[in-house]
């Protein structure tokens, strides 16, 4: 089974900007002396089971993305395409430039998320068996409380739920249709929903506590200590 592998590279990342000095968006700082992008890059070009890498990420940093990749023997990287006005746009775009030939799946990882590993990705490849997509998550441990203006209105029973990470993997033919299905909605916080809404089974597997997205400069900070 071949398989495309798409990063998610057009945020602009204000609330990183916002509490932070840097002038980059978060996907393209130096992490431990690398762009964070380039961990993902290099966790895709290392699995064998990843046959092409697609990227989308704002027009400007083409360049840069082009070089990143010529000087790290990037040899899977095939298209890099401009990003939307939202994640889901941007994931959308990068998609419809995949490969289409004969039976594939779909992985999608954002690039705020440098402790990828080749681990994680054949484990998800692994769990879909007869799955059309499926997710890594981490049970939510502490107690979840909703509030209305700072007062507690509500204590929500967490056995049953998770927070999702990425990356997510999808059977091509059953995105293309969540695609096709959900019109001219682009409110999807990610792919794993966009396909519960159009009525495709799930898969939720593992995450890893590590495996941190970069929101703030904190979390920079964690990840120097654990990579």
């Amino acid at each position: 089974m071949r398989i495309s592998a798409i990063i998610t590279a057009a945020g602009s990342g204000s609330r990183f900007k916002k509490n932070g000095k840097n002038p980059l968006p978060k996907q393209f700082i130096k992490l431990n002396g690398k762009p964070v992008i380039l961990y993902s890059l290099l966790a895709f070009q290392k699995c064998r089971h990843i046959d092409e890498i697609i990227i989308s990420a704002p027009e400007k940093y083409f360049d840069m993305l082009h070089s990143i990749a010529v000087k790290n023997g990037i040899t899977k990287l095939t298209c890099i395409t401009e990003g939307g006005k939202t994640r889901f746009e941007s994931v959308r775009n990068a998609f419809f430039q995949a490969d289409n030939s004969g039976k594939r799946l779909v992985m999608i990882h954002d690039a705020a998320r440098p402790n990828i590993d080749i681990e994680l990705i054949d484990g998800l490849i692994t769990g879909l068996k007869r799955y059309d997509g499926i997710t890594p998550g981490i049970k939510i441990s502490e107690t979840v409380k909703r509030t209305s203006n700072s007062v507690v209105t509500e204590t929500i029973d967490r056995n049953n739920l998770f927070t999702i990470q990425t990356p997510q993997l999808f059977k091509y033919e059953a995105l293309y249709s969540a695609y096709l299905k959900c019109g001219k909605r682009t409110d999807f916080t990610d792919e794993a929903s966009l396909m519960e809404y159009a009525g495709y089974k799930i898969r939720l597997a593992e995450g890893k506590k590590d495996n941190i997205k970069i929101t703030t400069p904190e979390d920079l900070k964690i990840l120097r200590s654990v990579m």
